[in-house]
């Protein structure tokens, strides 16, 4: 039988005015509120008294930001998180205010984005999700792990809005077949110079030995001490063949002993190729008619100036009776950049009756022009020695013929790799082009793959591969040590999106290789 309470017995059983009874807590509430604030305003004398900075904040700031480090408003604003850790509980205002902040010394570009889902954007937004201060002065701000990087780039369709992407989807780490080979290996060099490494490698530059090699005698005066080679303390004679070095066209933009200026490494980088400095030597641009006392044609001026030239040179040479007359190949010396045949160049203008003398000026130019013109296409496109294609390039309307850089998307530092032979990286210019002898050298990018990086770049705990034992390799290292750091911002920068124009040239350089990866 189902006996169910009554209130009348539930009454007797409760205490009706429980509520007005007095527990421990409530008897000691104000004892406690009282102990806290003699606690809380004890604490503020002592922190007021001692000077405070060691208890308000969470360390010294990062050596560029000391000068800063007693006025906190530079960067914070009150009650408002700044950490990364606390990047879900901030507002957009206060976002807006610390990029702003930011920007105000550090003027650089979003990292795409726009093509950011918000969640992601709102990281990109937020400098202290990367950019950690208060960990002491000799904190590096910008040495950042790479988890930071790969919580994006390990899955980017998660973290982009549409298809639109143009880079590897899923890197995790720094291996061929996470990260995956370099980009520009598989694009193709896009320089336009024909070019052939393994010739000019070769003493003399002998072209499979079908003509004689270049002697240090057939070079000006002035140039053969430059490309005198020694040899046990002993240097080249003029009789020797002239032999090439990397480095006599390849040279670091400052020398390697010069110290940073801004985020540019004296040395980092490779110095453009320059005709005048890198080719004129042996390749000098001569008229029809040259002689040693002659000077060259300029190298990439306009059609129209070079013409100039060449009748003003026949003119003059002829009035001083420097130039050999039509037909004349008489002349036994070799000249600069002619190599060494006794029949230089040969005019096939033959004076014919009632010329003028302007008509034969006219002449002489054409064929000059013609001459040069088959030189230029030793090493050019049509297109590029085209009136068009050389205002174009004058005008740096148009791409380099010869690239300064290769890889767009990342930074090499040379400087830092200074001791490595160049033969480690660049196999390819010391070994025979095609098959057909002609040069393709422009076609190929002359750079070894990822895993000539990954034997040295790996994570700290992993040994030393094999493949950087062997005594060969070992010899091409030319004593470099054999381990390096394989986090991303060694090879890649995370803000501009692409270089910023009319720059200085040195700047560009910069700008251009703090591209994401």
């Amino acid at each position: 039988m189902d006996v169910r309470e009554t209130g009348k017995s539930r009454s007797q059983r409760i205490n009706i005015d429980y509520y007005r009874q007095k527990t421990w807590l409530t008897k000691s509430r104000g004892l406690l509120a009282l102990v806290a604030t003699i606690a809380a305003v004890g604490y503020c004398v002592y922190v007021y008294a001692a000077g405070g900075s060691s208890h308000v904040s969470t360390g010294p700031l990062a050596a560029p930001h000391a000068s800063f480090e007693q006025d906190c408003g530079k960067c914070h604003l009150d009650f408002t998180p700044i950490s990364g850790d606390a990047l879900r509980f901030a507002s957009s205002s206060s976002l807006d205010r610390l990029e702003s902040a930011c920007q105000s010394c550090h003027k650089v570009s979003q990292h795409f984005r726009g093509r950011m889902k918000p969640e992601f954007a709102k990281i990109d937004q937020h400098c202290s999700a990367c950019h950690n201060d208060h960990q002491g002065r000799d904190n590096s701000m910008i040495d950042i792990d790479s988890d930071k990087c790969t919580q994006c780039h390990a899955n980017l369709a998660a973290t982009c809005s549409g298809n639109s992407l143009d880079i590897k989807p899923t890197v995790r780490e720094f291996t061929l077949q996470s990260h995956g080979d370099f980009s520009a290996l598989g694009q193709g060099d896009p320089g336009r110079v024909k070019f052939d490494h393994a010739q000019h490698m070769a003493p003399g530059q002998v072209d499979d030995g079908n003509r004689g090699g270049f002697l240090i005698s057939m070079l000006e005066p002035s140039l053969r001490d430059k490309y005198r080679k020694a040899s046990e303390g002993v240097s080249q004679g003029d009789d020797a063949l002239v032999t090439l070095s990397c480095a006599d066209c390849h040279q670091f933009s400052g020398t390697l002993a010069e110290v940073a200026v801004g985020d540019v490494e004296i040395g980092r980088h490779v110095a453009p190729i320059s005709f005048d400095q890198h080719c004129a030597a042996c390749h000098s641009l001569n008229a029809v008619g040259r002689t040693e006392e002659t000077l060259p044609l300029p190298h990439a001026a306009p059609w129209q100036e070079v013409e100039l030239l060449i009748a003003s040179k026949v003119i003059g040479g002829q009035q001083l009776g420097e130039i050999r007359m039509p037909r004349d190949a008489v002349r036994k010396t070799p000249l600069v950049g002619e190599g060494n045949s006794a029949a230089i160049v040969k005019s096939d203008l033959v004076p014919l009756p009632g010329s003028t003398a302007k008509s034969l000026v006219t002449a002489a130019v054409a064929a000059g022009r013609a001459a040069l013109q088959t030189r230029c296409l030793q090493c050019h496109e049509p297109q590029d020695v085209s009136d068009q294609g050389i205002a174009s390039s004058r005008a740096k309307q148009s791409e380099p013929l010869i690239p300064d850089r290769w890889f767009k998307r990342g930074i090499y530092d040379h400087a830092a790799h200074r001791k490595i032979d160049c033969k480690f990286c660049h196999r390819g210019a010391y070994e025979p082009g095609s098959a057909d002898g002609k040069a393709n050298d422009q076609e190929v990018v002359m750079i070894e793959g990822i895993e000539s990086c990954t034997g040295c770049h790996r994570p700290a705990e992993t040994g030393t591969p094999s493949s950087l034992t062997d005594p060969t390799t070992v010899a091409l290292l030319g004593g470099q040590a054999n381990w390096a750091s394989d986090k991303c911002v060694e090879c890649h920068r995370y803000h501009w999106e692409r270089p910023q124009p009319a720059m200085n040239p040195v700047r560009e350089v910069a700008m251009t290789e703090m591209i994401a990866p």
